[in-house]
């Protein structure tokens, strides 16, 4: 392949600086190499790289370029990194469902307004009367203590506030609360799994909300989670995704999306696609005043394990997600309408995990603080959303 480096410098050649290329597969470092660049100031040079051939085997393969100093100075030392760019080699298919063995068979029982299900070591429920799962245990291990229900509310960032967001927006703040089913229904069992209809009115907005649940045969679970606001004039929604939580002990991050550091859908072109493993615990950034943080954009999948190995791992169907993993709520962040004064030390983090797995969140803004909105592509401004994402079981040691 070949690559074209533009020397922006006044003055130095680019022959003081290393180069390096790092190929990714899926996240993953495939292979890696050097190579070298000696444009003037001012020029261009196209520099071929040797990269071996990428496999048809449906991965995604991607590229890292940086610059790194050879020497060090007073002020930076050597290695340090002053330029980077990430490519797209191969798009492969990050965002198909995979196939489950024909070993796999689910078993299920509908009694009354619940539906069990079962396959292996998983056991689940699916309450028809409230639309929502309300049990899944990966070999005993219960994996929720809150299961997956509709998310539109940030706690609001500063710029949030000079904008307004928070008073404009406030309907979406509890419009997820008061919700009735309008109809469930179990479907006939397929070679893919085991469909689950559900039908909420959010009573607030008027505004129906559906959720196809598929129980795939090795009890994992595709949702399907879609808003309809078409004749309802509504404000813009501050994200469109759905919320859970998890009990203590799923500390266990990794992920494969943008990262390592916090990204938005308009602040994220230096956060790198890659394979990222970390704790939940460092997912919050210490803003002086508690405010949203910890989203990352462009989610393959992501997982969340305890320290034998057991846990959940999601993945986005048909599209990419964004996700939140913290030891805090939104209501724990949220300052309300009057921006009460709240510093870092007065929020207490939960032992709990709240997971939100979005869509997509309103950007952040920033051109002001003081009244400028996040630029319209990076708003929620249609009257219809959908996505889905797959939960599946992680079974430990």
């Amino acid at each position: 392949g070949v690559v074209s480096v533009t020397n922006r410098h006044d003055f130095t050649d680019l022959g003081r600086y290393a180069f390096r290329w790092k190929m990714l597969r899926d996240g993953e470092n495939f292979a890696e190499g050097v190579f070298s660049v000696k444009a003037v100031p001012g020029a261009t040079e196209d520099v071929t790289l040797r990269l071996p051939a990428i496999p048809e085997d449906g991965s995604e393969y991607l590229l890292n370029l940086s610059a790194v100093t050879k020497e060090s100075t007073d002020l930076v030392p050597e290695g340090y990194e002053l330029a980077s760019e990430q490519l797209l080699l191969s798009a492969g298919r990050p965002f198909e469902a995979s196939v489950v063995g024909s070993d796999r068979k689910l078993s299920y029982e509908l009694s009354g307004d619940l539906l069990s299900f079962s396959s292996g070591g998983v056991k689940g429920e699916i309450n028809l009367k409230t639309g929502m799962l309300s049990g899944y245990d990966v070999d005993g291990h219960k994996t929720f203590t809150q299961y997956p229900e509709p998310a539109f509310w940030r706690a609001p960032v500063d710029n949030d506030f000079g904008n307004k967001m928070p008073l404009l927006s406030g309907v979406w703040r509890t419009a997820h609360n008061n919700r009735f089913v309008e109809s469930a229904a179990v479907g006939e069992m397929t070679s893919e799994g085991l469909p689950v209809k559900v039908r909420w009115i959010l009573k607030d907005i008027g505004v129906p909300y559906t959720v196809d649940y598929l129980i795939r045969h090795d009890a994992s679970v595709l949702v399907t989670a879609s808003v309809d606001m078409k004749g309802h004039r509504l404000p813009e929604l501050p994200r469109f995704g759905m919320r859970m939580e998890l009990p203590e002990g799923y500390e266990n991050l990794a992920y494969y999306g943008r990262g390592p550091h916090e990204n938005y859908s308009d602040r994220k072109t230096s956060a790198y696609l890659g394979r990222y493993d970390d704790k939940v615990a460092n997912q919050y950034f210490e803003y002086m005043r508690p405010q949203e943080s910890g989203n990352k954009t462009d989610v393959r999948w992501l997982s969340l394990m305890d320290d034998d190995g057991y846990g959940l791992r999601v993945r986005g169907i048909g599209q990419p997600i964004a996700f939140t993993a913290l030891h805090f709520a939104p209501e724990d962040l949220d300052a309300g309408l009057t921006r009460k004064l709240q510093h870092a030390p007065d929020v207490v983090p939960r032992k709990t995990i709240t997971l939100h797995v979005d869509l997509a969140q309103r950007g952040v803004g920033g051109d002001n603080s003081w009244g400028e909105l996040p630029h319209k592509p990076y708003r929620l401004l249609g009257d219809s959303y959908s996505y889905s994402f797959l939960i599946e079981p992680i079974i430990g040691h």
